[in-house]
């Protein structure tokens, strides 16, 4: 055994040591004979005629379930390999974390590192659930010559949720069989969300075959306009149909709903949360949102809505008064006008929101405040500065004036009073992110708006949070089903 294999064991002795007692530790470190081919070891020791020819492993002598809460408590993945180091009865539960999770890129050297592994342990391919790929940016260029992508895709069976992230690429420079694997994988009965994100000519069979799908995000998808959608063959199995929809309302969204909806199709019959990202200076955008809203408007329980100040159509839509199910509702404002928090109009449109919509029990509004003014830090109010970055928990200063106060209070207070006219409303979150970076001194919006909605307040159903964004750093798009963006390197 190398020098560094002994140090890496010490090590993780010591940390199991620290956390689990020693006779637990002593139990699961004795030799115990087990079969050749097993997976999941047994505690139970084995017929006799076969210790001749089983390997030693370490088979744990106390219950799996244990073993499994010692490793949930577990977070990062060195620990993990250390662990499975240590002792084999960790194995099995160490590797469903390692691997649950795979993220990697095109031209990285991540699938082939990951098809040498298949290959080793087969049974891996079991605790794979989640998988993103990230496009490269070079155009019309998707994988390397004799990349094994196509064969690492084939191997999984068991995909939960299947991401298709990164730059502008078009189906029809797909390699035949990186195109293979693809369909192959958003057809696996086990599939249960599906992200794709600028795309252009995708089959309209991409979607039909989509047969298990709860969850959807198509953002900037284009269909292959030369498909004739009334004779592609239907499905061969039942869908299920998605219950969830992130949608960009692009000029491509109509060609996808055209789809969906071919000889009579129920694609929007389960649609019970939708969330949409209006296009700036997109003419289409109101009334592909009129489209998608007039498809779920007997189902959608839920709606989000992202979009810019001085772009309100989506808002203003009639359809918005059709949802006889909506309960919870998410508007993400993009402010535009400098030193304004929330826009002139909010009050009058959620006043004709209080009548469409009697039933709303939740509410969300999420304001992205533009830029706030520099103020330098001098070295004599360090001090203050830091007293005011332990209060706020932004990690940045707070204090300063909050742009135009008096209007700015003035219009919450109006909007104070609409709010309180919502019957069933229980829980209203309110959010602030300005765009600043230090040493700039970002107000105290929260404070400002709990002082300003005391009606709201006295209910005991407001709650107000506030953030930053960097200075010059963009909105990001609105994905609230997705949860899938890379939470670690490679």
């Amino acid at each position: 055994m190398c020098e560094s294999t002994k140090l890496l064991e010490s090590r993780s002795s010591a940390l199991l040591s620290a956390t689990v007692p020693l006779e637990l530790l002593a139990l699961c470190n004795t030799p115990q004979i087990g079969s050749l081919d097993a997976v999941f070891l047994k505690a139970v020791p084995l017929k006799p005629r076969i210790h001749l020819t089983a390997p030693y492993r370490y088979v744990p002598q106390v219950p799996q379930e244990i073993i499994d809460l010692i490793v949930d408590n577990i977070e990062d993945v060195p620990s993990f390999h250390a662990c499975s180091l240590v002792c084999w009865a960790f194995v099995p539960s160490c590797r469903k974390r390692i691997f649950r999770d795979i993220c990697f890129g095109m031209f990285s050297d991540a699938p082939k590192k990951l098809y040498e592994i298949l290959l080793r342990s087969p049974s891996i391919a079991l605790y794979i659930k989640d998988v993103t790929i990230h496009r490269p940016q070079e155009p019309n260029f998707w994988i390397e010559p004799g990349s094994p992508l196509p064969a690492v895709l084939s191997m999984l069976s068991h995909i939960n949720r299947f991401s298709l992230f990164g730059c502008w690429g078009d189906w029809l420079d797909i390699p035949p069989a990186l195109a293979s694997a693809f369909m192959r994988v958003i057809s696996l009965e086990s599939l249960d969300r599906l992200h794709v994100l600028t795309v252009a000519n995708v089959p309209a069979a991409f979607l039909r075959h989509a047969l298990s799908v709860r969850i959807v995000s198509l953002f900037y998808v284009d269909l292959d306009p030369t498909e004739k959608l009334l004779h592609l063959p239907p499905p061969t199995r039942s869908s299920a149909y998605p219950e969830y929809l992130n949608l960009s309302l692009d000029s491509k969204v109509g060609r996808i709903l055209e789809s969906m909806q071919t000889s009579g199709s129920d694609y929007f019959s389960n649609v019970r949360g939708l969330a949409v990202n209006p296009i700036p200076n997109s003419i289409s955008s109101a009334q592909n949102f009129t489209r998608v809203l007039s498809a779920v408007e007997n189902t959608v329980e839920r709606l989000d809505i992202q979009w810019h100040e001085h772009y309100i159509a989506q808002l203003t839509c009639p359809r918005a008064s059709h949802l006889r199910h909506l309960r919870t509702l998410q508007l993400h404002i993009i402010m535009q006008t400098p030193g304004h928090t929330l826009p002139q109009y909010l009050p009058s449109h959620l006043a004709k929101l209080q009548h469409s919509n009697p039933l709303l029990s939740s509410l969300t509004l999420h304001f992205h405040v533009p830029v706030a003014s520099v103020i330098p830090v001098s070295s004599e109010s360090i001090s203050s500065v830091s007293d005011s970055v332990s209060k706020s928990g932004l990690g940045i200063p707070s204090g300063g004036q909050i742009p135009h106060a008096a209007d700015t209070a003035r219009l919450l207070r109006t909007l104070d009073g609409v709010l309180a006219g919502f019957s069933a409303l229980q829980t209203l979150h309110m959010r602030v992110t300005p765009e600043c970076s230090p040493p700039s001194v970002v107000p105290d919006y929260a404070a400002f708006l709990k002082e300003n909605l005391s009606a709201v307040g006295r209910k005991g159903i407001l709650s107000v949070k506030q953030g930053y964004r960097a200075r010059g750093a963009a909105v990001m798009p609105l994905l609230p089903y997705v949860e899938v963006w890379p939470h670690r390197k490679e």
